[in-house]
């Protein structure tokens, strides 16, 4: 079973998406509070100690939830893309090894966040792209650098990075997507 919940349909039926949910697990007969149980005796979420609801979850669990969503989107299963778990070891194997000066993480980092940074740009930002666009992209940028890489970005970064501006709204910057699309724009003018 898929489940999707578009909001721009829910503003046309006049529910925010908190008021759809609460409709949806009615609709679906869910004991909230058996399964609220549930979850807290396996330790996947903690009582609140100040209010009955919502539980109190950890940064993993809101990252599997995160993950979840994205992983269901359509657009992963339609990717050219199959492995992004096996992509991301080739994208790291081309970046250099151990910890950027000065910080305290890793150029290549978590397989995992890797994989997950590309299913985003495919899930969230409707960016697809082939295992060579990818790989291209990553050698190129890494190799236009030289050591000791000072203003180079980790992996993750390259990738997408996401920051808050002064007023809160939240930055998007890929320059892997930046590089692939600049490559495509090259290869349709040289055709």
């Amino acid at each position: 079973m898929k489940i999707t919940i578009n909001t721009d349909v829910l503003k046309r039926y006049k529910l925010s998406l908190e008021q759809y949910i609460v409709l949806l697990v009615s609709y679906y007969g869910i004991d909230c509070q058996k399964v609220y149980d549930d979850l807290v005796k396996e330790g996947i979420v903690e009582k609140n100690l100040f209010h009955d609801f919502p539980p109190i979850i950890s940064d993993n669990i809101k990252n599997m939830v995160a993950k979840i969503m994205v992983e269901s989107d359509d657009r992963i299963e339609n990717c050219p893309i199959k492995d992004f778990e096996g992509l991301a070891k080739v994208l790291q194997s081309l970046y250099p090894e151990g910890i950027k000066a000065g910080k305290t993480y890793s150029w290549r980092g978590d397989t995992d966040v890797i994989a997950q940074k590309l299913r985003t740009l495919v899930a969230k930002y409707n960016f697809t792209f082939t295992m060579d666009e990818a790989v291209d992209a990553v050698a190129d940028y890494v190799n236009s650098f030289h050591f000791p890489y000072t203003y180079m970005h980790t992996l993750r970064n390259f990738l997408l990075y996401t920051k808050k501006d002064e007023g809160g709204i939240i930055e998007v910057e890929s320059q892997f997507m930046s590089i692939i699309e600049n490559n495509r724009e090259k290869n349709e003018n040289n055709n």
